[in-house]
């Protein structure tokens, strides 16, 4: 049985609803996500927090779509075109606006294989990521718990324990949370005769809509939160888990290959970033 592991991260994608901190104002929209130091600090965010453990995977065999606007400047859009070039697992897709959740199931929907029995779509925003066993676990985790579902289940997984990075100026706090259905740690598996998109699930109001397993046993995602996210993050309630800084370090090493301090001073633009 092949089960595809099919990913969406939006880079900025100029849409004409859906944002919280945006409207239908295109020009207005516009402004707001091409600010030059707005995108700076994603491209920094996405290049050394979100991308590296996608290209660490223990099992390479995904696809990631990176959906930007048909307009999307330079330097932004080179140093995005020059890592589709480079990593053979992503899709940049430049899109002209219109309706988000239209627009990114269409994507889903153009890279899902004809031949994949089940399709594992998976959400990540550009400054988020998973842990380098993620691939590796989707897959196990739909023969895990799909034969008891049925074959024609639609179903998702939560993975609830992850780490947030939060940024203030230059300074830099990293914790362990129990978070419930944030779209960094959610799976949505489809039968591949039965085409959706985990884009017409709201993820917060998934466990209305359709089966939901939580499994926080351990750490499978890190979330960023800094001054342009678009949701807010009390929304979600996350529930702190009381561990030791030096476990919560040793954590992001072990389960994401990241050293938490060099990774802080590329944020915080002390280290060098492409041009």
């Amino acid at each position: 049985m092949r089960v595809q592991v099919l990913g969406l991260c939006r880079f900025s994608l100029l849409s004409t609803n859906s944002f919280q901190t945006t409207g239908f104002d295109l020009t207005e929209n516009r402004r707001i996500l091409y600010d030059p130091a707005r995108m700076d600090l994603r491209m920094r965010w996405f290049e050394n927090l979100c991308l590296p453990p996608l290209l660490w995977q223990s099992d390479p065999d995904f696809t990631l779509i990176i959906a930007t606007g048909e307009d999307l400047p330079q330097p932004w859009l080179g140093r995005l075109q020059d890592l589709a070039a480079a990593v053979p697992q992503i899709r940049l897709e430049q899109v002209a606006p219109g309706p988000h959740g239209k627009v990114c199931s269409e994507l889903l929907a153009k890279h899902t294989e004809p031949g994949a029995d089940i399709v594992a779509q998976f959400r990540i925003d550009d400054d988020d990521t998973v842990a380098s066993d993620y691939v590796d676990t989707v897959r196990r985790d739909y023969h895990r718990f799909g034969p008891g579902l049925g074959r024609d289940a639609v179903f998702a997984v939560d993975y609830a324990r992850g780490l947030t990075l939060t940024q203030q100026g230059d300074q830099h706090e990293l914790r362990c949370e129990l978070a419930r259905l944030w779209g960094c740690g959610l799976t949505m598996y489809f039968p591949n005769d039965r085409p959706r998109s985990i884009m017409n699930y709201r993820h917060d109001w998934l466990w209305r809509l359709a089966d939901v397993i939580s499994i926080q046993n351990r750490i499978m995602w890190v979330r960023g939160v800094h001054g342009t996210n678009d949701s807010p993050r009390d929304r979600y309630r996350p529930v702190l888990v009381d561990m030791p800084q030096d476990r919560i370090d040793a954590a992001l090493g072990k389960r994401f290959g990241l050293d938490r301090r060099l990774l802080t001073d590329l944020l915080a633009g002390k280290g060098p970033c492409p041009e």
